[in-house]
């Protein structure tokens, strides 16, 4: 019985969406996926087109991007169009990004 309840426990506590790279996900972190329609980086700011439609994230300077291999790729201004993205982010007066990952 107590095997099966670990077993539980462990299905209960896994995230509903892959991993982030570096980010220790919180139960507040939420994660959105598909490609990025557009980056202005002077706003701050990234579309991407996700199953829900369009959604606008709040990026920072400090928000880390990864490459496919899980390598640090610099700023997501120098995300281009039609890249496939997960962003991982929190609702802070809008969706603030905090991490995005290169599928």
């Amino acid at each position: 019985m107590t095997g099966f309840l670990l077993v539980l426990a462990a299905a209960l506590a896994a995230l509903p969406y892959p991993a982030p790279r570096l980010l220790q996900p919180t139960k507040d972190t939420k994660c959105d996926w598909g490609p990025v329609l557009h980056v202005d980086a002077t706003r701050g700011e990234l579309k991407l087109t996700t199953p829900a439609g369009v959604v606008t994230y709040k990026v920072g300077p400090d928000v880390q991007v990864f490459d496919h291999d899980g390598k640090p790729a610099g700023a997501a201004a120098g995300l281009a169009a039609g890249t496939r993205v997960r962003v991982y982010y929190v609702l802070d007066d809008g969706a603030k990004a905090q991490e995005i990952d290169v599928e």
